[in-house]
């Protein structure tokens, strides 16, 4: 990368990587369990808005589909059971 041409540049290289690697795992701490819950949740919800969005926008685009009208029969059939739910007048 920077000097690693030459031992003397391969030896800063490893110095100066294991410094700043020193330095930066110095300053880095895990998050605590709340933090890490409160991320899933908002990872989740972010998907699920995805999702939503993405389903609302591909129904809106969709075709209507065509409505097949049957004609009505027009025999009568006759029934074994009760002739209608109505009230007997």
């Amino acid at each position: 990368m920077l000097f690693s041409t030459s031992k003397t540049g391969h030896f800063a290289q490893i110095l100066t990587s294991g410094l700043l690697g020193n330095a930066v795992v110095a300053q880095l701490t895990p998050p605590d369990p709340g933090q890490i819950e409160l991320y899933g949740h908002l990872i989740i919800q972010v998907l699920v808005a995805v999702v939503t969005i993405w389903a609302t926008i591909r129904k809106a685009l969709q075709k209507p589909e065509s409505v097949l009208r049957v004609p009505v029969a027009s025999t009568t059939t006759t029934t074994s059971g009760p002739a209608s739910d109505a009230p007997a007048q």
